[in-house]
């Protein structure tokens, strides 16, 4: 029984010392958060989603008004209209690399398409083409225009909304 209660105590001693020492000794860099050290530093995460209200097909002129939705790291979301479309509007993924969301418009074949593009910096690139039914794939890429600037914190890591 002695040796029970022996190895027991042992055994929490063990449990409640156990594990490597943390250092105490700085890392690289000189202290004053000067983002002198090796690699990026991701500052805050940033997500993009799509408003889109108001498309209504009994009425006389159906519109779709576009806004982008942009939530940043302290959970605040702020939308950027973007303009109205005669059609309906269904979200769409990015590419995984700058093309962070897409959405597209269209009714009959004609309509929009907008894509929100991120490549690193303190904005987002909002893009939009307008579609017809004619158009020619070998031109799609080519057609993309500006439509607006988003600023975001410089370094932001930058995904879809869920």
């Amino acid at each position: 029984m002695r040796w029970m209660v022996t190895f027991g105590l042992a055994a929490a001693l063990f449990a409640a010392c156990g594990g490597k020492k943390s250092s105490t000794t700085p890392g690289e860099g000189d202290g004053e958060g000067t983002g002198t050290g090796t690699g990026p530093v991701i500052t805050a995460q940033t997500l993009l989603g799509w408003g889109i209200t108001g498309y209504d097909p009994a009425s006389a002129t159906p519109k779709t008004q576009v806004f982008l939705e942009v939530t940043d790291h302290h959970g605040q979301t702020r939308s950027y209209p973007l303009g109205d479309v005669a059609a309906p509007c269904a979200p769409g993924a990015g590419n995984a690399d700058d093309i962070i969301t897409t959405l597209f418009c269209a009714k009959d074949g004609a309509g929009a398409e907008f894509r929100a593009v991120y490549r690193g910096g303190a904005e987002i690139i909002v893009l939009r083409r307008w579609v017809s039914p004619g158009d020619d794939p070998a031109d799609v890429e080519l057609s993309f225009q500006e439509v607006s600037r988003v600023p975001v914190a410089t370094g932001s890591k930058v995904k879809p909304a869920s």
